[in-house]
């Protein structure tokens, strides 16, 4: 077929779009570096070396055994963990299997990069994953569980494959289907087609798919047996002559997956296309229990391509299970081709490999591993070579077959179709399954961002986060193939949480931009909360808000639907001036700045009564034309209650209410009034952020003029002013201002700074034992940090409920344990319910202690 961005778009609707990719692998700690190794042919498998074994803790008897075999697939920090960032004491996550922790941590970089980490704007977000067998529990952790103790019910919770899935929901707030898929070693890919199903079945908006495996055994390597399905040298040859068995390994893989339809609506970057796939099982009809079988295999290739709508011929690449053990491989390649010849498929036509080559049998991540690397192909144009490919097993009969096997990476040719891949994964118990992949439609064209300044958020958990991301940040901006301003500006307000820590850059072009985030990170930031909000109204020069009116299409949609049409008409300074002012306070108002207090001097505090609701728009019209000499009278007004406190020039602070209703107070005092400064004084001394609406009357002190500089553009005022906003706490959200289509694009993830975490090792940072139990203020101080710590969420307030912080009971009983154990005394559960605040439980104590 012609090149995609050539081609028409058809959409079915069970069409779904791969939009993001995360993983680690053997020799790859992400996914881009996976891809250059996969090109550049290599074995990822380490191989050891006796001083490195004999630092691993090999015995001295393991290493003469001349069966012990020293390469290994693993992960070199599959027990690394960030533990503060999701919430964890370094106790509670050194009791999580492994597999779940960093299925955690790839979930969080896969969303954040993808800019879905900060919700999804309503959309559901559904998780389907599974895990190998969990040996960190059995091998460091517990040799025995008592599901009926607590310390039993924390080791299932903590390890348990069940709650895979559920954890990542409830540390990421995704609130769409969350189900833990076990089909041993086609799991990932059978959680692939889950996903896939719950999408299509309208259960969620977006799926996350994909599996772990973590081998927590005492050392690398492993003891070959004759007759297992081991390599004897650790390496993984399917489909070659050679081929003497698999390597099992480390590794975690996980997409995110989307509706093909919605996705180009929202304009997500789409990797690939899943066509279609089927999942099916081989019954009994095979030698044994963990063999595979033929037919299993066929029907479930055969059914996938009928889903997907495609014929055989039109695919031109499968990703094989390929095991290379001595029953696997010749039966797959049997199913493979009465499936595909069955299909229509001509001899040779379709390359044939299998990232077990390259990485060895990875278990539960088996099957995300092969896709992943399919998507990867396709996107590339190019199919990797088969490493350890010499010449064809003399089981399968490759000469006169659909297929090839290329040992050396070679371009993936265009076609009469889009370019097609497949990919399978079958399991010890016959779970087969087989997805079918085509390569990203062409998108049309999009309109050209208009030119002018964009607002980059940064935020992160800690001050050295903030940094770096911003460093990693600048390095993107930097490239070449930089994404645009516009849609790192989105992508970042829109897709990503804001954290405490927080800087922000206003720019024009890409230079500008990293010379700003490269400042940030050689800077440092302090955490900020969300302050009270004040607005001071002043007087916005005509000009400015023409400029405003024509750039930001949010400002000329709120003019049009929030303000009287009549003021709208009216050509006076006066209605211009209203007009003006309370547009750009809806405008804060609606972006998420809402004041808790608006003032003003003179036609300022007119125009505050008005935002309040105290004068409606014609009376405030009124007054100012009348102060303007346009009447020749002052006109009657019958002022209201004010929504929101009105700080008064005239009073120097807050307007009582029986003023604001004196309709005196606005034909004549209002334009006495010199103690502006003094009104806002009070608010901004407690920590209030004053938002100025044009120009006042007079300059607030420490007042150093309009954000970005008076020579700025009034779009770039506005945008420092909501950066200098965002960056105090303020939830502002700017992403809808610009009325154009912006984009998400990939994006560097938050750091996460990960430790060394297992329990069978000392911990780098032991707690120090309590030194005697406390009493009153003291006691109620290690209450309320143990409550802090436990419940996660910070508790300073001795009278405040634990009902009202957190109501899982699993929590209650673990802070009731935690707080026995710091004071040395027994706290039963019930004894904690039953004195629900931090004071109760204190006198509580006092008594029984």
């Amino acid at each position: 077929m012609p090149d995609a961005d050539e081609t028409d778009v058809t959409i079915r609707s069970n069409d779904v779009a791969v939009i993001g990719m995360s993983g680690r692998f053997p020799g790859a700690p992400d996914v881009d570096a996976f891809w250059s190794r996969l090109r550049a042919g290599d074995e990822l498998l380490t191989t050891y070396t006796d001083d490195e074994l004999l630092a691993a803790g090999v015995p001295e008897r393991v290493l003469r055994d001349p069966r012990y075999v020293r390469r290994a697939a693993v992960l070199p920090d599959a027990f690394d963990f960030d533990p503060e960032f999701f919430g964890y004491t370094r106790r509670e996550a050194k009791l999580i299997d492994p597999q779940q922790r960093i299925m955690l941590e790839v979930a969080w970089e896969l969303l954040d990069t993808i800019g879905y980490s900060g919700g999804a704007g309503g959309q559901a977000v559904g998780v389907f994953a599974g895990a190998a067998m969990n040996t960190y529990l059995t091998n460091v952790v517990a040799k025995s569980c008592d599901l009926l103790t607590y310390d039993g019910i924390e080791l299932m919770v903590a390890n348990d494959k069940d709650y895979l899935t559920t954890r990542i929901s409830y540390k990421l707030g995704l609130k769409g289907p969350s189900v833990a898929v076990q089909t041993a070693c086609s799991t990932s890919l059978v959680a692939v087609h889950v996903a896939a199903q719950s999408l299509i079945a309208g259960e969620c908006d977006i799926a996350l798919a994909g599996g772990v495996s973590v081998i927590a055994n005492a050392y690398p390597g492993y003891i070959y047996g004759e007759g297992m399905m081991f390599s004897p040298d650790g390496r993984c040859r399917p489909f070659d002559a050679d081929a003497d068995g698999t390597t099992f390994g480390d590794g975690v893989g996980l997409v995110a997956l989307k509706r093909l339809a919605e996705a180009i609506e929202d304009g997500d970057r789409i990797l690939a296309v899943l066509k279609g796939s089927a999942v099916n099982n081989d019954g009994s009809d095979k030698i044994g229990y963990t063999a595979p079988s033929v037919e299993g295999q066929r029907a479930v290739i055969s059914e996938a391509h009928a889903v997907a709508g495609v014929d055989s011929d039109t695919i031109t690449y499968v990703e094989a299970h390929g095991t290379a053990t001595a029953l696997g491989d010749p039966i797959e390649f049997t199913a493979l081709s009465e499936a595909f010849g069955d299909g229509g498929a001509q001899p040779g036509q379709c390359a044939l490999g299998s990232v077990k080559a390259n990485v060895g049998h990875l278990a539960a991540a088996a099957g995300i591993t092969g896709f992943i690397k399919t998507v990867l192909a396709l996107r590339h144009r190019e199919i990797p070579g088969h490493p350890t490919f010499t010449r064809p097993n003399p089981e399968i009969e490759l000469a006169g077959s659909p297929f090839h096997i290329n040992a050396l990476p070679m371009a993936w040719p265009s076609g009469p179709t889009p370019r097609r891949a497949a990919v399978s994964s079958f399991a010890i118990g016959g779970t087969n399954v087989h997805v079918v992949l085509e390569e990203a439609p062409p998108l049309p064209a999009r309109p050209t961002p208009d030119a002018g300044p964009r607002l980059l958020a940064v935020s992160a958990k800690s001050d050295r986060a903030l940094r770096d991301l911003a460093g990693r940040l600048a390095d993107v901006l930097a490239r070449p193939d930089a994404p645009g301003l516009a849609d790192a500006d989105y992508t970042l307000r829109a897709g990503r949480r804001g954290f405490a820590y927080r800087r922000a850059v206003v720019a024009d072009d890409h230079a500008t931009a990293v010379a700003g985030l490269r400042a940030i990170a050689a800077g440092a930031a302090a955490a900020e909360t969300a302050p009270a909000v004040s607005f001071l109204f002043g007087e916005v020069p005509v000009e400015d808000f023409r400029v405003l009116a024509e750039r930001v299409p949010a400002v000329a949609d709120i003019a049009q639907r929030s303000v009287d049409s009549a003021l709208i008409r009216a050509q006076s300074p006066p209605a211009a001036r209203v007009t003006a002012g309370l547009v750009l306070a809806t405008l804060w108002a609606e972006s998420g700045a809402r004041p808790d207090a608006v003032g003003g001097a003179g036609a300022g505090e007119v125009l505050a009564a008005c935002f309040s609701g105290v004068l409606d728009e014609t009376e405030a019209l009124a007054l100012l034309s009348w102060r303007a000499g346009l009447l020749d009278g002052p006109p009657e007004v019958r002022p209201r209650v004010p929504r929101v406190p009105i700080l008064s020039a005239v009073v120097g602070g807050e307007l009582p209410e029986s003023r604001a209703l004196d309709p005196l107070h606005w034909t004549r005092d209002v334009w006495e009034g010199g103690r502006l400064a003094e009104a806002f004084g009070g608010r901004t001394a407690d920590g209030a952020t004053v938002v100025v609406i044009g120009t006042p009357a007079e300059p607030l002190p420490g007042d150093s003029g309009p954000d970005g500089g008076s020579e700025s553009s009034p779009v770039a005022r506005l945008l420092h002013d909501a950066a200098r906003l965002w960056t105090a706490g303020v939830p502002v959200d700017w992403s809808d201002w610009s009325g154009q289509e912006s984009h998400r694009v990939p994006l560097p993830a938050h750091p996460l700074y990960r430790s060394r975490l297992r329990l069978d090792e000392p911990d780098q940072a032991p707690s120090a034992a309590p030194a005697g139990p406390p009493r009153g203020e003291e006691l109620k101080r290690l209450l309320a940090k143990l409550w802090t710590e436990v419940l996660r969420t910070e508790v300073d307030r001795y009278d405040q409920s634990i009902f009202d912080i957190n109501d899982d009971s699993m929590l209650a009983v673990r802070l009731a344990r935690r707080i026995g154990t710091e004071l040395g005394v027994p706290l039963r559960t019930i004894d904690l319910l039953k004195n629900p605040t931090i004071d109760r439980l204190a006198a509580h104590l006092a008594r029984v202690g």
